[in-house]
């Protein structure tokens, strides 16, 4: 499930997103009238529709949208939170942030990149990859680490990102 607040998506029957904490069942719940049912029954009385249950109102405070360190995957709202060392690429079990499944991950390599916190700064290093690391329109060459600044654009292959750290 899409989550309305910050599209990330979510697996079907999660309770709250998972990036930004917001409550997936009443999004569910406010479902148009027309998705609703009814059956006609054998004598051709109708049987309504059943309606949803009223729950309690949780007295928890609303969620706060992430806004630490992180990546924004510019074609589908998807967050990367970042910590000190996150290994960006596709298809490996050992990565931070991992673009298999999304809009041009496929030309991501399996290992592209590495982002590296030092200092209260971050740095972006090409690892070698096929389809090359960009920032901001300008290619890294394998192994340079790259000083990040707020809303640098970051390309992995054809994967388009913005660095944001506050």
């Amino acid at each position: 499930m899409q989550c309305p607040n910050c599209q990330h998506w979510n697996e079907a029957g999660s309770r709250f997103c998972e990036e930004c904490g917001f409550e997936l069942e009443s999004a569910a719940q406010s479902q148009p009238a027309s998705a609703k049912v009814s059956v006609r029954a054998a004598d051709d009385h109708e049987i309504p529709a059943p309606s949803p249950q009223t729950l309690e109102p949780i007295n928890a405070p609303a969620p706060v949208p992430y806004t630490g360190p992180r990546l924004h995957l510019n074609s589908t709202g998807s967050i990367f939170r970042l910590g000190d060392v996150a290994i960006v690429g596709r298809e490996d079990a050992t990565l931070q942030i991992d673009l298999e499944g999304y809009p041009e991950g496929k030309y991501v390599s399996h290992r592209h990149a590495q982002i590296t916190k030092i200092k209260d700064v971050y740095y972006i290093e090409d690892l070698g990859s096929s389809n090359h690391t960009f920032v901001n329109q300008i290619k890294l060459a394998q192994g340079q680490a790259e000083p990040l600044k707020e809303g640098d654009t970051i390309r992995f292959g054809k994967v388009e990102v913005t660095f944001h750290e506050r």
